[in-house]
């Protein structure tokens, strides 16, 4: 692991226990109910240009909303919105690619299948892009 990567993951496990500590994931009387998707996943991947991998996924979630590290494959963010079983989702690639790719994913117990499609710029990188990955926590 990179030391950036082990600061990005650190700083989201700070984050993340900030969150728990102020009741991340209660909801007012006023606000939606949406399914859970924070927490630690086991994650794989595949895509159009030939990539894939495996890894750890971190989610935090706010409401209907979650971010997310992808450190274990390929690096970048994650960050979307939950709808009932399902989810719109934005990936941002990081360095040497540039780039991002938007997708939907379905929430199955504690399973997240999704497809996404973009492209990334950068060398070595993949314009367009499709995938798809299934996050198990």
């Amino acid at each position: 692991m990179s030391k950036s990567t082990a600061v990005r993951s650190a700083a989201m496990a700070a984050a993340l226990l900030w969150a728990a500590s102020c009741g991340v994931g209660s909801h007012s009387p006023t606000e939606p109910s949406c399914r859970q998707v924070s927490g630690t996943y086991e994650g794989s991947f595949v895509n159009s240009c030939g990539g894939s991998g495996s890894g750890v996924v971190v989610i935090a979630q706010v409401g209907c909303n979650f971010e997310g590290l992808i450190p274990g494959l390929g690096g970048g963010n994650i960050a979307g919105q939950v709808s009932g079983d399902s989810a719109t989702f934005t990936l941002y690639f990081l360095y040497p690619c540039s780039g991002f790719a938007t997708g939907t994913a379905t929430i199955t117990g504690t399973t997240l299948h999704g497809t996404y499609s973009g492209g990334a710029t950068g060398f070595g990188c993949c314009n367009p892009v499709n995938g798809s990955f299934t996050l198990t926590r």
